[in-house]
């Protein structure tokens, strides 16, 4: 929008750029407008001083209707081809072929799918709408309206897709029209490279902890999102007033595009692999792009659109290509030094370095690597007191790093300036200039002599803790 067709930029009046996304949003989540409805992400960029609004429009796997009608594209026209059943016939057809989600399933019944599931989706939709139509709707209904009952343009045949079965089926159900299907999570406690490479003298160890999950999709995704959070360090950051659980905010978003962005009819299943030093997803898929790929430059092409968007109304997942913003924006506060790299043929595989690799002699334990845990009550506590304590004008870097210190100092007290900053990995200038800003706030002290004293939580700031 505010480009002419010959590619000169126009721009748009930019004190209507606010109120034509907008518009949009609600136009392509208007089920009287747009039928099924789906999710954009319109983005606004600044060429030569002039506003333009971008919006990708993925392919769809459904045949949607505007106003009532299905329009086709000829050439530069859109052309109405809603009495034309021939048309329509072509267009599912071509669908079908490039979406497994769409396979008709005719003997797929309702007493083959899992209650349970279906309740923690009600719950969960609630979450973030109080009044999300799924909660007046029976099994049937709420499967109707995400489009998964449809009829075979071959053979005439009705029923549930397959996408219906992956997203709310019993374990027996999703393996019988999904042999192949699982997801695998392991964790292994040592650096990658160190598993590719193994010393002669290492125990033989295949892993530390695994999951084995060959549950419907919506179950898998709470099972690794327990493993994640079992098994990868947790860390919070300051936005406004608001805490943020970067953990989930990066991981969330790996864990369930790998569940919804593969190929079904494939037998490789997908990987989940966490090590000390880095977390890998694979996953077999149709690719979109060509390599090399980088985090800019990975093409946002839904495999399974649909299951997508029930993700979307659980609150896993924002709009297409959230997650890629997501990651960019959260794990330099994960790790300053992260790396991304993306290997985009039929195996998709998406690897997150998350900290520097580890001696081999240690193995990623905790207490060699520095790397603190504290609960997330403590974590509330000590942000709270930062926010009360600390002034107003001190931006969010400073605060996220005023929240290392102090853990830091919670789970091993009597450290000096040179320990503070081997711990965090914070630079000693920024130390210095946090140091006094904890001082000044009696949230910090330093006791002993110059050269063997350290610092110490305040008897204050123990209370406000405790």
């Amino acid at each position: 929008m505010g480009v002419h067709d010959d590619g000169t930029v126009l721009g748009v009046n930019e004190n209507s750029v606010e109120m034509l996304t907008k518009n949009f949003i609600k136009m392509a989540n208007n089920r009287e407008l747009l039928n099924p409805t789906y999710y954009f992400s319109p983005e606004v960029f600044s060429i030569n001083g002039k506003k333009i609004i971008c919006i990708y429009i993925p392919e769809s796997s459904q045949v949607h209707r505007f106003k009532g009608k299905i329009y086709d594209r000829v050439g530069d026209s859109d052309v109405d081809i809603t009495n034309n059943h021939y048309l329509i016939n072509n267009i599912y057809l071509r669908k079908n072929k490039e979406f497994t989600e769409n396979e008709v399933l005719p003997f797929l019944r309702i007493d083959q799918l899992d209650s349970d599931t279906f309740k923690k989706a009600r719950r969960l939709a609630a979450v973030w709408d109080d009044d999300h139509p799924w909660q007046t709707m029976n099994e049937d209904e709420i499967l109707r309206s995400c489009g998964f009952w449809r009829q075979d343009t071959q053979s005439g045949k009705e029923g549930y897709t397959l996408a219906a079965a992956l997203l709310f089926g019993k374990e027996n159900t999703v393996l019988n029209y999904c042999p192949a299907y699982k997801t695998d999570a392991i964790y292994r406690n040592m650096t990658y490279e160190r598993f590719l490479n193994p010393h002669p003298t290492d125990p033989d160890v295949r892993y530390d902890d695994r999951d084995d999950i060959r549950v419907n999709l919506i179950e898998a995704y709470l099972r690794l999102m327990n493993f994640i959070n079992r098994n990868l360090p947790d860390k919070f950051h300051i936005e406004g007033i608001q805490r943020v659980d970067i953990r989930d905010k990066i991981f969330r978003e790996m864990a369930a595009n790998m569940l919804i962005h593969r190929e079904f009819s494939h037998s490789f299943p997908a990987k989940f692999l966490i090590f000390s030093d880095r977390v890998i997803t694979e996953n077999w898929t149709k690719p979109a792009g060509q390599n090399p790929v980088t985090l800019d430059s990975l093409e946002t092409h839904p495999k399974n659109p649909m299951i997508a968007r029930v993700f979307k109304e659980l609150g896993w997942m924002e709009e297409l290509g959230s997650g890629r913003k997501n990651i960019k924006k959260y794990a330099p506060h994960y790790y300053s030094n992260y790396k991304i790299s993306i290997q985009n043929d039929e195996k998709f595989v998406f690897s997150l370095t998350y900290r520097d690799e580890i001696n081999d002699n240690v193995k990623g334990t905790d207490e060699n690597v520095n790397i603190f845990y504290i609960s997330e009550n403590q974590a509330h506590k000590i942000y709270t007191l930062i926010s009360e304590n600390v002034n107003e004008n001190v931006n969010e870097n400073v605060k996220e790093r005023l929240f290392e210190l102090i853990k830091s100092l919670c789970n091993q007290p009597n450290q000096n300036r040179k320990d503070l900053i081997e711990q965090t990995k914070i630079n000693r200038a920024s130390v210095d200039r946090d140091i006094k800003i904890l001082k000044d706030a009696d949230i910090i002290e330093f006791i002993g002599a110059d050269k063997t004293g350290g610092y110490y939580l305040t008897q204050k700031t123990k209370n406000a803790l405790s």
